[in-house]
């Protein structure tokens, strides 16, 4: 691509626009974002920013000439999409973005940290490009990233999960 041509070119610009369109929120009592919400503990404003990061990702996953690698946020949110399987084969990948966006798990290892720190650096370079400077909150800088796993499935109902004294108070002012 050359630097001086225009990055939204009219093909990104509807496709953007039929991601931006897809209803991630039907009206049923517990849809895609509500169970977001629900399923990881975060209020539904945190839910539909997560999403809309989500969307980001995937926009930034079909025009990338290379892999891109999401967010620890962002791949919480495609786990659950990849569940809703027919909205996301047939709407999200089939209407939307007009492409297969499949979901390969790390082989594990130190080459391939290496790999996916650098696809995650390019990808908030990309998202940048396009988007301006993500949000801190849902993409974190990368060594932040694959510093270690933030979060973990645990069964609320044998556990005590106590927040951690200064994201909860980040959490309370932000109300």
């Amino acid at each position: 691509m050359q630097l001086d041509a225009p990055i939204w070119t009219p093909p990104r610009q509807a496709l953007w626009q039929r991601i931006a369109q897809h209803d991630f929120e039907p009206d049923t009592p517990l849809n895609f974002t509500r169970r977001l919400a629900r399923d990881h503990g975060w209020r539904l404003e945190e839910a539909r920013a997560a999403v809309d990061a989500y969307r980001r990702f995937c926009f930034l996953a079909v025009v990338s000439p290379t892999p891109v690698t999401p967010s620890e946020l962002v791949d919480e949110v495609w786990h659950q999409h990849l569940i809703y399987s027919r909205d996301y084969w047939t709407i999200w990948c089939g209407e939307a973005l007009q492409a297969p966006l499949h979901h390969d798990p790390t082989p594990g290892g130190p080459e391939a940290q290496m790999i996916y720190r650098r696809q995650y650096a390019e990808t908030l370079a990309l998202h940048e490009q396009f988007f301006g400077p993500p949000d801190s909150e849902l993409w974190p800088a990368t060594h932040l990233r694959f510093g270690r796993p933030r979060y973990h499935v645990t069964d609320r109902s044998n556990w005590l999960v106590v927040p951690r004294p200064m994201s909860w108070i980040r959490r309370l002012s932000k109300r």
